[in-house]
């Protein structure tokens, strides 16, 4: 009996991790409504976290089920979706009327196209790359935004207006045929790969606590910028 109880564990435990997820997307939507947007970018933040741990949970325990994939797909919607969305509203874009408005929804809605095509494209594409902006790193760039502008103070029309562009082309590149590095293949057991991922991950938190949201937001901002000049210059060879 104990060992059919652990099997059934073994399924339980990405679910938890996912169920985790949803809930900080969801306390980042109340938070986001109450105006208080630092709690909100971390809550966005702390959902990616569960959402990384659910998906090495599954493959560490071989436990990946159709389920768990759907599950996870509509929690990534309310993650990377609808709780930046959300946040972005509420902390100015509502302020510009129905172009807010409807800057946010495209947001939301590109969020939804992404992880769709994702999930039906997944045995299709190569795995080294992302084609189109992941909604992860969409949502994480723009939640680094407000987190940067929050801390540092920053909300006029033009920071505002500001927020409206990123939200736009982020949006447009989530959709878009722009083929961005996954790091999916990175293999840790060599020992110098191993070497260099965690000497990244040390030098990035050093930064993030030197500088604290403008590092979040100047990684990711340089690397959709490096995977955009990278897949035109590509495309610019192949042609000749």
């Amino acid at each position: 009996m104990k060992l059919v109880n652990l099997k059934r564990l073994k399924f339980v435990v990405p679910s938890f991790f996912t169920l985790c997820a949803m809930l900080a997307a969801f306390y980042s939507v109340l938070q986001s409504a109450s105006g208080s947007f630092h709690a909100a970018a971390y809550g966005v933040i702390i959902a990616m976290i569960f959402d990384g741990l659910d998906g090495r949970s599954a493959r560490l325990t071989n436990t990946c089920t159709p389920f768990g994939a759907s599950f996870d797909s509509i929690t990534d919607m309310m993650a990377y979706g609808v709780a930046p969305s959300i946040m972005l509203y509420c902390w100015g874009l509502f302020s510009l009327g129905k172009f807010g408005y409807i800057v946010c929804f495209i947001f939301c809605a590109c969020a939804g196209l992404r992880l769709a095509r994702f999930n039906v494209m997944l045995a299709q594409v190569d795995k080294r790359y992302f084609q189109g902006l992941s909604s992860t790193i969409a949502g994480g760039f723009l939640v680094s935004f407000i987190l940067l502008c929050v801390q540092n103070q920053w909300h006029n029309s033009e920071i505002i207006l500001l927020g409206s562009v990123i939200t736009t082309i982020s949006a447009l590149l989530m959709v878009s045929n722009i083929k961005f590095y996954s790091f999916k293949e990175i293999n840790i057991s060599s020992k110098f790969n191993l070497f260099m991922v965690v000497a990244s991950v040390i030098l990035l938190s050093f930064l993030i606590h030197l500088f604290r949201a403008s590092a979040i937001f100047a990684v990711i901002a340089l690397y959709i910028v490096y995977s955009i000049n990278f897949h035109f210059i590509s495309c610019f060879f192949n042609r000749r």
